[in-house]
């Protein structure tokens, strides 16, 4: 609505500048408008239009480009078995959720982002609350004591669908086929825990009914994304 708006303003500043041009044509000397006065028309109406077109997307492109390339599923060589989900929340905050074992406790671990830096709180799993992870490229994360986390590639991922933008998708691949989804449509929704599988072409095939949805929904994966037969696509961030 704000981008109509806009455009609505920027016409109607064209229309002023055509009007007043047409005055100063066909009226006479005591009634024409100064070239001074048409030239601040039309400045106005540039200036407007700048605004306009590149306003939003360069504010936009600014807030992505801060957001460092954390958000991943990762693993931990001291668990093996286990697995840790970085997701970032916004350009300050990250969540971390981890399991060690199969069976084992799941955790969470909040981070603070400074840079290509987070500090994580491991005080809920026992340890101390300010260890401080460096990204490494784009798909490690150093820790103090030499041990590094490294991001898995293939499905697994944090995901964006866009007829949820404020939510997400966390996908992942067990040992085997087993493919475990956690997907919240909003920031205070519920987190909802699908199952699937991969198929033998590369495709997956989830279970949507504990969201009310088919039970076999198949996903093509195609160019980090994972695109459904209705035309929405996951993208992963």
């Amino acid at each position: 609505m704000k981008v109509i708006g806009h455009i609505l303003l920027v016409l109607a500043l064209t229309a002023s500048v055509c009007m007043a041009f047409s005055l100063s044509a066909n009226q006479g000397a005591n009634q024409a408008i100064s070239r001074r006065e048409i030239f601040n028309m039309v400045t106005n109406a540039a200036v407007a239009t700048t605004v306009v077109l590149s306003g939003p997307s360069s504010a936009l492109a600014t807030n992505i480009g801060t957001l460092p390339p954390i958000n991943g599923i990762y693993s931990d060589p001291n668990h093996l078995d286990g697995y840790r989900i970085v997701r970032v929340l916004d350009k300050s905050n990250a969540l971390v959720t981890l399991q060690d074992e199969p069976n084992g406790p799941i955790f969470s671990v909040s981070g603070k982002i400074v840079g290509t830096t987070v500090t994580l709180d491991f005080s809920a799993k026992g340890g101390p609350k300010d260890i401080v992870a460096t990204l490494v490229g784009d798909d490690k994360l150093k820790f103090p004591d030499g041990n590094t986390w490294t991001k898995i590639s293939g499905v697994d991922g944090v995901y964006a669908d866009p007829n949820h933008p404020s939510g997400y998708r966390v996908v992942r691949i067990a040992k085997g086929k087993d493919i475990f989804i956690t997907l919240q449509d909003e920031p205070n929704g519920e987190a909802i825990e699908l199952k699937g599988m991969q198929k033998e072409n590369g495709s997956v095939s989830i279970d949507f009914s504990p969201k009310g949805g088919p039970n076999n929904l198949t996903a093509i994966v195609k160019d980090g994304k994972l695109v459904f037969p209705d035309g929405n696509a996951w993208t992963k961030i």
